[in-house]
């Protein structure tokens, strides 16, 4: 009876040792995976810190009634933020609304100046080399060689689930870090998240990472990595009036988007369809919308041969437009270019038909 007694507790010992065990592993895994990854991407992740001098625009009637613009000093906006160095020569990603603030259209930006602080405090005046609106991504570049950067993932790989690290400059307390970029640690709650064109911003926020890692302002433009230290994306926004409900641009994307910008400065979206179309209402009960072509010029520069006048226009890559606002949208979302080729769906005498239509390089579609 002793030995059976003696036996039981062995073996209830044995099992709770075990998952002791396992829940060790487990937290010194998660603990070990996270803090190396921090340690691994931390010495590139710096603060960015942009001050734009705006003037404001006003309209006066001269005795003549002539009507003359002037401007007049007004303010100095002061912001900061994250971003990250993607090269040892001092390329930095960040966010586009660190650097330049949606205005009211009375008024303009007269200057704009950029200060990159690194971990360990040393400060840099860095130069813009492109900014993206659309999509909230801009190019910096900061004077020297052999900066330590980032390296940069594969956001098509990233999985729900898996460990998210967000590093930045929230509420700017680097500055009481001795600035060493500030971490919180989640995970990825969902990918491809959409938002389409936000009709306030006109920002595209399209196929974004989400993360419970807690975003906070001042964290936007810094990276989100994984658990080896690789960025993913870029955080960029956090759905208000919730918790832990953080949003990142995949690297991906983001690498497009700067290459483009390092080379040319800005990107161009100006297409042509080498078409003119109205909105039109069609169908037995003329009860649904589409864009009746009125002219095709195939002289254009786009491609666009298998378009006839008096089709109607529904839908474009499978997104059902009615205007040409809504053309514009799915292109901003699929990020065509010039040269891209685009799948259009058309009613053509009461058929429905997919026709192609490369795009040329500046819009000529009137409404």
């Amino acid at each position: 009876m002793k030995i059976k007694i003696l036996f039981i507790l062995i073996f209830f010992l044995t099992g709770c040792s075990k998952d002791v065990d396992k829940d060790f592993q487990i937290s010194f895994s998660k603990s070990t995976a996270i803090s190396n990854a921090i340690e691994l991407a931390s010495p590139g992740v710096v603060g960015v810190y942009s001050s734009l001098e705006i003037s404001q625009l006003f309209q006066l009637k001269t005795r003549r009634g002539r009507v003359k613009t002037i401007t007049w000093p007004r303010d100095t906006i002061k912001s900061n933020g994250s971003g990250f160095i993607i090269s040892k020569d001092g390329y930095i990603l960040t966010n586009a609304h660190n650097i330049r603030e949606n205005l009211d259209p009375n008024f303009i930006i007269t200057n704009t100046s950029v200060i990159v602080v690194v971990p360990g405090g040393d400060a840099f005046e860095a130069s813009i080399r492109g900014i993206d609106e659309i999509t909230d991504i801009a190019l910096l570049k900061i004077d020297g060689e052999n900066f330590d950067y980032c390296d940069l993932g594969d956001s098509d790989e990233v999985k729900v689930g898996e460990w998210a690290i967000a590093l930045g400059n929230p509420r700017n307390l680097i500055s009481n870090a001795q600035y060493q970029p500030i971490a919180s640690a989640g995970i990825v709650s969902a990918i491809n998240a959409d938002f389409s064109v936000d009709s306030n911003s006109g920002k595209l926020l399209d196929n974004m990472i989400q993360t419970d890692a807690s975003l906070n302002p001042g964290n936007s433009g810094g990276p989100l990595i994984d658990s080896n230290g690789d960025v993913i994306g870029i955080n960029t926004f956090i759905k208000a009036d919730s918790q832990n409900l953080g949003f990142a641009i995949p690297i991906n994307f983001a690498k497009k988007i700067a290459d483009e910008l390092k080379l040319k400065g800005v990107i161009n979206r100006n297409v042509s369809f080498g078409l003119s179309a109205t909105r039109y209402l069609y169908g037995e009960n003329r009860d649904k919308i589409g864009l009746f072509i009125d002219k095709v010029d195939y002289s254009d520069t786009a491609r666009n041969e298998e378009l006839f006048r008096g089709d109607i226009i529904i839908a474009a890559e499978g997104y059902k437009v009615e205007s040409i606002e809504e053309i514009k949208a799915v292109l901003i979302k699929l990020d065509f270019r010039a040269g891209d080729e685009i799948k259009l769906t058309v009613v053509r005498e009461n058929d429905l038909l997919d026709v192609s239509l490369t795009l040329g390089e500046v819009w000529k579609i009137e409404v």
